[in-house]
């Protein structure tokens, strides 16, 4: 019996108009019904997610910035970035020319003033944000940091921050032009699994769905996991079950027919 599914939100939940489908608030009460919770699991901002599901915000748990802040039940746990680490992790990523840095905190997201070529790309995922002068200088939890580069995360961003920090850090490729950044050990699965552990609900009895690197560690923890069928390459080698195309609706399908039976 599925007690728990998790979602990742862009190329998995939201279709190709990034919405999320209608079907999915025609579904949500009987998920409750049948006391199956449901927890969103994305690079987005709590704030962002929590604007995204209207109406069932207050009724969903939330893995938030690929796991550094997790909401469950209400209650907020964050795994910020040391201090010294986090100041050195600013040094490098203002090195990379033409990317934009966004510093992700318990009040807000943090980056200096940006050209309006940004603005589409940003404000999408993030709308608690605050520029500043000085990324060194906030006064705030950092526990990710954010990066927007329109040659690649995968082939530029990842390649010149790995070599410099290693497996020292956790390194998300969560799209083709955004990459993040948090402490060692921080993802969407490793979350996941505090909701399990808190719940007592068992690798068994968990659905997961997404399409992107960043996604993989969430379906390592859930028995019916799913890569959707517009998936990254090799992504579907990391799953157990293909769900239908973000485009339709793949995820509601998906649900319906393993955790609802297809009830209507």
């Amino acid at each position: 019996m599925i007690r728990l599914i998790a979602s990742d939100m862009d190329g998995s939940l939201l279709d190709e108009h990034k919405q999320i489908p209608a079907e999915f608030f025609e579904i949500f009460p009987l998920l409750r019904k049948k006391g199956i919770s449901f927890v969103v699991a994305s690079g987005r901002s709590y704030c962002t997610l929590k604007q995204n599901f209207g109406p069932v915000s207050g009724q969903i748990d939330y893995i938030c910035d690929n796991g550094a802040h997790l909401v469950h039940n209400g209650r907020a746990i964050v795994t910020p970035l040391p201090p010294d680490l986090l100041k050195e992790l600013i040094e490098q990523c203002d090195k990379l020319q033409g990317a934009q840095v966004l510093l992700c905190g318990r009040n807000g997201t943090y980056h200096k003033p940006y050209s309006h070529e940004f603005d589409d790309a940003i404000n999408r995922y993030y709308i608690n944000q605050k520029p500043v002068d000085n990324l060194t200088e906030i006064d705030d939890e950092i526990f990710k940091i954010a990066i927007y580069d329109r040659r690649g995360s995968e082939n530029y961003i990842y390649p010149v921050l790995h070599g410099y920090f290693g497996e020292s850090l956790s390194m998300q490729i969560g799209g083709e032009k955004w990459m993040d950044i948090m402490c060692r050990g921080v993802n969407k699965g490793a979350a996941l699994k505090k909701i399990q552990d808190a719940e007592g609900i068992l690798f068994e009895e968990t659905m997961a769905f997404g399409d992107y690197y960043n996604d993989i560690e969430l379906l390592n923890n859930a028995y019916y996991s799913f890569a959707m069928e517009n998936s990254a390459p090799d992504m579907k080698r990391h799953a157990r079950f293909v769900a239908a195309k973000n485009s339709e609706a793949g995820v509601v399908r998906a649900i319906r027919e393993y955790a609802l039976n297809n009830a209507e």
